[in-house]
């Protein structure tokens, strides 16, 4: 069951407020008593006495769904606390509509439609309280923002306050009194409700849904229009219209806290989702409606105390909208001349990039999930020998020699499925000359970036430092004098060659009075030929390594001990031939020593070749 509920589709805003019971428990009742209130000559006594009561029904549940929308659960706490403060304004209304009905039960009168001084009172500080809570709300707005928002509430302010003055009874300012008190009393509630009302619309925390806000803005308006007039529908005999006039905004006061609810049970980020604009229509609107309602009212040819209000008030709001204006043309000279610094700032920062760029030795380079370049920076001249619009267009494996294709594509196909990743490498690049770059290449995915949408390769050539480390390496593993493996290398290649092995040890017979004879540059010579000699006679699987001194060793790697002699017969032959140095024929007499077998004994195999050869040295100093 709560599987079905999980799926099951959140209503819409219309659809909740439509099926929200509470509601339309509120509608019948409002539409049951607006029928018998609007039925002219009929019970008046018991509509007198049951106004009061439907007043306090109406006071009741705006307070109880307000204090239910304070503890509605995933509200912040700024919204709790302004959802309370509405809660405690409705008891205050509670109250003293309680009290007028009292009153009007004991004396019933059709002046108490209006309300005595204590009813009065404790709406009025209802109303104050309401009000706190409008002005207390943040708005998360600062600066020249704030500033701009509070004139843009202003303005909607002023302009409904003409409206309320405007349809307010006929007020002669040389009556003064009461009724002229009355009606600034109806302008200033309205003005002041309209206000808050306004400055939390236009916010960017309003505590309520927009159509939630809609319908206090609408109810705020109403009370204030129908507080002017109760004393003129009184006066004329029709009091039930002015309590039904003061009945109906009530009705639609009470709905919102449960319009509010509705809307959010049905979407519980509506308020999360909703951004302030950078500017409004409302105050637009609100200068419209004023200026067609100066017309309207100057059509009548005579200037009351009615017309005379709404030119004060469209002088207001001409001189709020005229104050607004001259902040934005300051605000936008403002931001202009931060754009000019912003684009010249840019400007010089697109100039340094080039720069940077053109003569940079480092290559970047831009392609797509397909692979193909559509960036190339000037340093791919230097490297690859052709100009940047020549590589544009190629596809990345291209740009490798063919022996690293493989493995580059492989890793760029794992890095594509890793956005933000990258990845390191050095591979060969080829080059018009012929001889092939090394480059130090590292590949960024930055396809998810909107102004990129492909990978960054960003490279510098390392040919030279590949060359010096090579050099070191070979130096660090060959004789210096003859170019063959030293000793550490020959021990690394008995490691790797496998099972079983032949190998030989050469000495040199003599060795000593050569050099004694024609100097070591002769002994240096002689030994340069030997090891040519060498590495003549072996297959390129084989490793030919100088031990030190006079003495050298070969490696035969997955051979036999024929094979090993088959060799040292063909070394003898051509160690045959004597060596022309400095006019002078020097022989070359060498003791070979040969021994096969497991490799899992190096040292006792080149021990039991080494025996061979002092054994074959021996018996060469026997025979003599």
């Amino acid at each position: 069951m709560s599987t079905s509920n999980e799926l099951r589709p959140r209503p819409s805003a219309r659809s909740a407020l439509l099926r929200d019971p509470v509601l339309r428990a509120l509608v019948l009742f409002t539409a049951a008593f607006t029928v018998w209130y609007a039925i002219p000559d009929t019970g008046a006594p018991a509509k007198l006495a049951l106004f009061w009561p439907l007043q306090v029904v109406l006071d009741v549940i705006f307070a109880v769904l307000s204090a239910r929308m304070s503890a509605l659960p995933g509200v912040s706490a700024a919204h709790r606390r302004f959802w309370r403060l509405v809660a405690v304004a409705g008891v205050f209304f509670t109250i003293g509509d309680t009290v007028q009905g009292v009153q009007t039960f004991a004396t019933p009168v059709d002046g108490m439609v209006q309300g005595g001084a204590v009813q009065s009172g404790l709406v009025t500080l209802g109303s104050a309280i309401a009000l706190l809570a409008m002005v207390l709300h943040p708005t998360n707005t600062a600066g020249r923002e704030r500033l701009r928002f509070m004139l843009d509430a202003a303005t909607v302010v002023a302009a409904t306050a003409v409206f309320v003055w405007y349809l307010s009874p006929s007020v002669d300012l040389r009556e003064g009194g009461g009724a002229l008190l009355l009606a600034l009393a109806s302008a200033g509630v309205s003005l002041a409700g309209s206000f808050g009302l306004v400055k939390l619309m236009l916010g960017r925390n309003m505590p309520f849904t927009p159509i939630a806000g809609w319908s206090a803005g609408l109810a705020s308006v109403l009370v204030g229009l129908s507080t002017g007039l109760t004393a003129a529908l009184v006066e004329v005999a029709r009091p039930e219209v002015s309590m039904l006039a003061r009945l109906l905004p009530c009705a639609l006061l009470a709905a919102v806290p449960r319009i509010n609810e509705a809307n959010l049970r049905a979407d519980p980020d509506v308020l999360a989702r909703r951004t302030m604009r950078p500017f409004s229509l409302l105050p637009y609107f609100g200068v419209l409606a004023a200026y067609v309602l100066l017309i309207v009212s100057l059509s009548g040819g005579s200037l009351d105390a009615r017309v005379w209000g709404v030119v004060i008030g469209v002088l207001l709001v001409t001189g709020i909208v005229v104050t607004r204006q001259l902040i934005a043309f300051t605000d936008n000279a403002r931001l202009l001349g931060e754009v000019d610094r912003s684009l010249r700032a840019l400007a010089e920062q697109e100039e340094r990039f080039r720069g940077l760029v053109q003569h940079s030795s480092d290559i970047t380079l831009i392609a797509g999930p397909d692979h193909i370049v559509s960036y190339a920076s000037p340093a791919v001249e230097r490297t690859f020998g052709v100009p940047p619009e020549s590589v544009i267009g190629l596809r990345m494996n291209e740009l490798t020699v063919a022996e690293a294709r493989d493995e580059w594509q492989a890793r760029l196909a794992d890095l594509l499925t890793r956005p933000g990743a990258s990845i390191t490498m050095q591979l060969q690049v080829p080059h018009v000359d012929g001889r092939p770059r090394w480059l130090s290449a590292v590949a960024t995915n930055l396809i998810h970036l909107p102004g990129i949408r492909g990978v960054v390769y960003n490279a510098h050539d390392i040919t030279e430092v590949v060359a010096f480390q090579d050099r070191l390496r070979h130096e660090a593993t060959h004789d210096s004098l003859t170019g063959l493996a030293n000793r550490s290398l020959f021990a690394e290649r008995i490691a790797v060659a496998g099972t079983a092995a032949s190998i030989l040890i050469i000495d040199l017979d003599g060795f000593k009075a050569v050099n004694d004879t024609y100097g070591h540059h002769a002994g240096d010579a002689l030994l340069r030929a030997v090891a040519e000699r060498l590495r003549r006679c072996v297959r390129p699987t084989d490793t030919v390594a100088r031990l030190g001194g006079d003495e050298f060793a070969v490696l035969l790697p997955d051979t036999a001990l024929d094979y090993a002699d088959e060799l040292t017969r063909r070394l003898h032959e051509t160690f045959a031939e004597p060596v022309q140095l400095d006019g002078a024929l020097i022989p070359i007499r060498a003791s070979i020593g040969a021994a096969h077998g497991s490799l899992a004994n190096a040292d006792g195999l080149l021990r039991d070749a080494d025996a061979a050869m002092y054994a074959v040295k021996h018996g060469a100093r026997d025979l003599l």
